[in-house]
């Protein structure tokens, strides 16, 4: 049963004023919440496809890609990745003809085997609860990477969001140091690539997911990014798509909104960001477990819809 969650927190001066955004009145809004199960604490990301969530897991979880309930939370089948480990599964994202599961989060800042694997959307056309895929890679690094020494938390070079768009992969970086994220685009080929830095963006957060919507008539269309500050304040970014179809999307320096949706300790860690197709489409996004000191929120997923519809 989804039920509601009231947030009340808005704080907009925690939002940089160097980011320049419109903040959007969260009073207009209401977050809807779904509980998930145990097995999926450490869900790492959202993606929405055959009306339905899928999800994984991140560091120590299994190479498994999992279909959510949209309704209830419950996991309806399960995609066992045979030929994957999961090192550090941190996004997932639909193309036109391939899932994606991004193999990229870096936290201490020296991994050099940074993954991306991908099998087409035909394979989940089954109902079956449980089903098994090889998976082609995509094995990437960031040219502009030169220390690889262990630094936890202390790296520029960590990845935990991606998106399909425009025929490519467009990855997003999560910065401890800068406060920033770099775009980077990936070709659509198996093998060994060198990622292709395209611009960098000052968010003044730590990015932790992304999400497209490139139908021009949607009232969603545009790019979305979600994370939180390094105080454990969550916030959704929403940006427009530009007019020219090129590998560059941040043409201006500021965003079309910012959302403001609390603390991590009472929304969960916020990871993940999906689009929901409905009328009309609603933005949605994953919290890992939180348990810290007396504060705990369980795992969970959450839409925001407007009060006005």
């Amino acid at each position: 049963m989804i039920k509601n969650l009231i947030i009340i927190f808005l704080f907009s001066g925690l939002l940089s004023a160097q980011m320049k955004m419109d903040t959007l009145d969260i009073e207009n809004y209401k977050l809807m919440k779904i509980k998930l199960p145990d097995k999926l604490k450490e869900v790492s990301t959202l993606g929405y496809h055959t009306e339905h969530f899928w999800s994984v897991n991140d560091s120590g979880g299994k190479a498994e890609l999992y279909k959510i309930n949209p309704e209830n939370g419950k996991i309806v089948q399960t995609v066992k990745i045979v030929n994957a480990k999961n090192m550090d599964w941190e996004e997932i994202t639909f193309g036109n003809k391939h899932a994606f599961i991004g193999d990229f989060g870096n936290n201490d800042g020296n991994r050099k085997d940074l993954t991306i694997y991908y099998f087409p959307l035909s394979v989940l056309e089954t109902n079956d609860d449980e089903i098994s895929v090889e998976a082609k890679s995509i094995e990437f690094h960031f040219p502009e990477q030169k220390d690889f020494a262990l630094a936890s938390n202390k790296t520029d070079f960590d990845c935990e969001a991606m998106f399909y768009y425009n025929g490519k992969l467009h990855l997003f970086t999560k910065e401890w140091l800068s406060q920033k994220t770099t775009h980077y685009t990936l070709e659509v080929k198996p093998g060994n690539q060198t990622a292709k830095k395209i611009e960098t963006f000052p968010t003044n957060y730590l990015v932790t997911g992304a999400t497209v919507d490139d139908n021009p008539i949607s009232n969603t269309y545009g790019f979305y990014l979600i994370g939180y500050t390094r105080d454990g304040f969550s916030l959704i970014s929403g940006f427009a798509l530009p007019k020219k179809k090129d590998d560059i999307l941040f043409p201006e320096t500021t965003a079309k909104f910012s959302l403001p949706l609390g603390f991590v300790p009472q929304l969960g860690q916020t990871e993940g960001i999906a689009i929901k197709p409905e009328s009309p489409n609603v933005l949605c996004f994953s919290a890992e477990n939180f348990k810290k000191k007396e504060f705990h929120a369980e795992q969970n997923i959450q839409c925001i819809y407007s009060l006005a519809q």
